[in-house]
């Protein structure tokens, strides 16, 4: 992962490695949702051309989930490496720094989903099957891109709206 493709405040906050810097760079958009500046518009582009490239090989895709007809998971087309070095590098001290995780993260289902005009039009309210979710937008010129957050599961307030996000372009919600 090449400097060049982290945003800069994102890099600091790496470098300088605390739970304090990490908190520090966060934006807290609802209870226990986080968003914050992560990669750059090349980083983004490279992603979305390689994208782009396995669509046009023609080579088959599975789904990354039962929701999305337009998407590749990425440990499918020889990403898995530079993802576990994300994950493991910046991710998961990010995660530690927010959350009471307890734990090393020991996997990953990293997957990117296409949205157009006439696919996937919308997702259900539904349930991550994760312990962690790194949302983040690669997406060129885009309207609307809202993501619902419905409470934590297990408390009164799950399944209410709690907070609307709008997509930006290279920032991460977690």
């Amino acid at each position: 992962w090449p400097s060049a493709w982290f945003e800069p405040e994102f890099l600091a906050a790496a470098e300088a490695g605390t739970p304090e810097a990490w908190r520090a760079l966060v934006t807290e958009v609802a209870s226990e949702v986080f968003s914050f500046p992560f990669i750059t518009r090349e980083c983004c582009d490279f992603f979305v051309e390689e994208i782009y490239g396995f669509y046009e090989s023609g080579l088959p895709a599975h789904r990354p989930n039962s929701m999305n007809r337009y998407g590749i998971v990425l440990n499918e087309i020889g990403m898995e490496p530079a993802v576990d070095i994300l994950q493991k590098k910046f991710l998961q001290p990010l995660a530690n720094a927010l959350l009471p995780i307890g734990a090393d993260f020991d996997e990953h289902h990293a997957f990117i989903v296409r949205y157009k005009m006439g696919e996937d039009l919308g997702l259900d309210m539904h349930t991550d099957n994760s312990d962690v979710t790194f949302n983040v937008c690669l997406g060129r010129e885009f309207s609307g891109a809202g993501l619902q957050f419905c409470g934590n599961q297990g408390k009164s307030h799950h399944r209410k709206a709690s907070a609307l996000y709008r997509h930006e372009r290279g920032r991460c919600v977690v």
